[in-house]
């Protein structure tokens, strides 16, 4: 150690580091880039890089210790800080692993991010979320064995919905549920961003099925992470219709009592495919192969009507099993370590 570098990861047993070690000032990094050695360095900004420096979550500890045994030392830095930039010149050779929502291509990085179901991750060369390169694949389900898809399907759902487990945590399953209603509509926090991924805004959503549906119930469901303003926003445009509830319970008990679910492109979304609801994403989307897009008001409106008709016979097993167990990892599998160093080695050659 040069005690410049900070080991801010907890310890175990012979020394073995759950956590990452930061690289913390310039002449740490100068330091590094005179040994000359190919290394695995992690982006992260200021509000992740604490938990990956704490080993508190199963994929970088993990990751780290596979690199080790090939001799590659795995450490993080803050993105976008002077160390970054230093550790990103091409001439080190080093492999980046850019952890959150920054999408971009290049030769010698990849992308990390929690997965739409708790346990699985994107390890993917654009992006994660709707920026992966998932939304440019073609699903094809006569690939896919039935019997292998539904019991990866069976085991995967039944365990989410048991633990009522999300991305993000939820209010207790109710008992009994809410009541019954054509639909639920899954706020998010993207109608301003700066590079736009949605076809219709928050309010548009909420308007076209409310006026389209005016006898049963509507609900609506804020993001737990939801902004102030945005959320009064919402309140404001329910108090418009009598049937438009805001409500907080459960996506799980949501998504049960729900004819279909609308979203811009929620990972609650996916999570209603565990229960073979139809799902409109009025956003780009990378799980766009299982539901129904809707563009324009008019197109939400008819995928209301038709929605259930047109999504009856998709095979949900098999997408999930395409998405999940073939594109992203599983973190508690034996195997996720190889897959994820499988990922990187392929992509720099390492």
């Amino acid at each position: 150690m040069d005690g410049e570098i900070r080991a801010l990861g907890r310890q175990i047993k012979r020394n073995i580091r759950l956590g990452l070690e930061e690289i913390a000032t310039p002449s740490s990094a100068r330091m590094l880039m005179k040994q000359g050695r190919r290394m695995v360095i992690v982006h992260a900004d200021s509000a992740d890089l604490e938990d990956i420096v704490q080993g508190r979550d199963g994929f970088f500890p993990k990751l780290a210790e596979r690199a080790m045994r090939d001799g590659i030392q795995t450490r993080v830095v803050r993105a976008r800080s002077r160390v970054a930039e230093m550790m990103d010149d091409p001439a080190q050779g080093h492999v980046h692993i850019i952890f959150g929502d920054r999408a971009g291509y290049g030769p010698d990085r990849l992308h990390v991010g929690m997965g739409p179901v708790r346990g699985f991750w994107y390890l993917d060369e654009l992006g994660v979320g709707w920026n992966s390169t998932l939304r440019f694949g073609q699903f094809a389900p006569e690939r896919i064995d039935f019997d292998a898809a539904n019991y990866f399907f069976n085991g995967v759902t039944s365990w989410q919905l048991r633990q009522n487990a999300s991305p993000v945590a939820q209010p207790a399953r109710r008992d009994p549920p809410p009541p019954p209603a054509r639909a639920t509509l899954f706020c998010q926090e993207i109608d301003r961003d700066p590079h736009r991924a949605h076809y219709l805004t928050t309010e548009q959503m909420i308007r076209a099925v409310a006026e389209h549906e005016t006898e049963r119930t509507i609900y609506v469901k804020p993001h737990p992470l939801q902004s102030k303003p945005m959320r009064r926003d919402i309140m404001a445009v329910a108090a418009d219709y009598a049937n438009v509830e805001v409500i907080e319970a459960s996506v799980h008990d949501l998504i049960g009592v729900s004819d279909v679910v609308v979203t811009q492109n929620s990972r609650a979304g996916f999570e209603a495919l565990m229960q073979r609801k139809p799902v409109i994403t009025c956003a780009k989307s990378d799980y766009w192969q299982a539901t129904l897009t809707a563009r324009t008001a008019a197109d939400l409106c008819e995928a209301m009507d038709f929605g259930g008709e047109a999504m009856a016979d998709f095979p949900y097993e098999k997408y999930f099993f395409w998405y999940l167990h073939r594109h992203l990892l599983e973190v508690q599998k034996d195997d996720f370590a190889d897959r994820a160093w499988t990922r990187i080695v392929e992509k720099a050659f390492i």
